[in-house]
């Protein structure tokens, strides 16, 4: 038994590998490691984009999706609003008709309404620049 042991020792001495000896295979190793590295690394890319696509989910769907109690309510507002007759000025007989309504008279009388159309007054024209005098010299 100790030739044995003796020639695993000095082949070890020379650097030649012994079948069934204990040293690890270091080119396999570094195949390995490079291989559960690259795959580290793409699962942990994959985890963070599934991360972000639920958090943006999530978000639509607790925030974006549901509309705060005044903004509902200033809505219902505006649509009735739109969607209804109501008195503007009784005494002067001013009323507010729905829009769909609105919008077909418009068409049915081409486009043409009883009021005047209300614009903005034009600018006034910019006086005519005068070029500036000589100034005047005492004497």
């Amino acid at each position: 038994m100790g030739e044995h042991m003796n020639g695993d020792l000095e082949a070890g001495k020379r650097g030649q590998h012994q079948p069934g000896g204990n040293e690890p295979d270091t080119s396999l190793t570094a195949v390995v490691g490079v291989v559960f590295a690259i795959l580290l690394f793409v699962v942990v890319v994959f985890l963070q984009a599934f991360f972000y696509r639920q958090e943006e989910s999530e978000t639509e769907r607790k925030v974006v999706a549901v509309a705060p109690g005044e903004l509902a309510g200033l809505r219902a507002q505006q649509q009735e609003a739109l969607h209804t007759y109501r008195w503007v000025d009784v005494n002067r007989g001013v009323v507010t008709i729905p829009i769909e309504r609105a919008m077909a008279l418009l068409v049915r009388d081409g486009g043409r309404t009883p009021w005047p159309q209300v614009q903005p007054a034009p600018p006034a024209a910019p006086a005519a620049a005068q070029p500036p005098s000589a100034p005047k010299v005492k004497k």
